[in-house]
């Protein structure tokens, strides 16, 4: 069983990870490049089916299964390790995916709304002291930005082009 964090609520889910040459009923976890040898055999057996993007996989070859996937799970292999948030960004950006994009790994709560801004939308929780953060309520809210994304609705910040600001950043003025 794994914690996930979805929707600012917690809930317990059972996904196996797959091993190479195994076959696995039920709800199967795939590493993209295991995934694309045998993507048929995969999507017609029985349980749920989804990919997992390592990084440095090209997260295009998943775009002709997209509609068949359970959802894409974007592994962060250390939290200094960036290319995580950019898959997310491709799979939402560029590809246009609208389905669950699942974080995995060793980020930190710091990164969990920078993840959410680039298109992550539900957590594997693997450290205790995320899941203890974010049961408490904590959310380390960034609202000043230096890579506009397309996800996310925000406005210049002075001059400089590349800088923005949440919109949830602009005081309101007294009446």
């Amino acid at each position: 069983m794994a914690t996930i964090f979805k929707n600012g609520e917690f809930a317990e889910e059972n996904w196996t990870r797959a091993e190479t040459g195994t076959e696995i009923a039920g709800d199967t976890l795939v590493p993209l490049t295991q995934f694309v040898a045998e993507a048929e055999g995969w999507l017609k057996r029985d349980g749920r089916t989804a990919v997992i993007v390592e990084a440095g996989d090209d997260v295009e070859q998943v775009v002709p299964y997209l509609d068949r996937l359970a959802l894409v799970a974007v592994d962060f292999p250390s939290f200094a390790d960036g290319r995580g948030f950019s898959a997310a960004r491709v799979l939402r950006e560029q590809i246009g995916y609208k389905g669950d994009i699942r974080a995995l790994g060793n980020y930190i709560l710091d990164q969990v709304p920078l993840a959410r801004r680039c298109g992550v939308t539900s957590f594997e929780i693997s450290k205790p002291e995320v899941l203890k953060a974010l049961k408490a309520g904590e959310w380390p809210e960034v609202t000043k930005y230096l890579q506009p994304v397309g996800t996310v609705d925000e406005i210049p910040e002075g001059t400089r082009p590349w800088a923005r600001r949440s919109h949830r950043d602009v005081a309101v003025a007294a009446e």
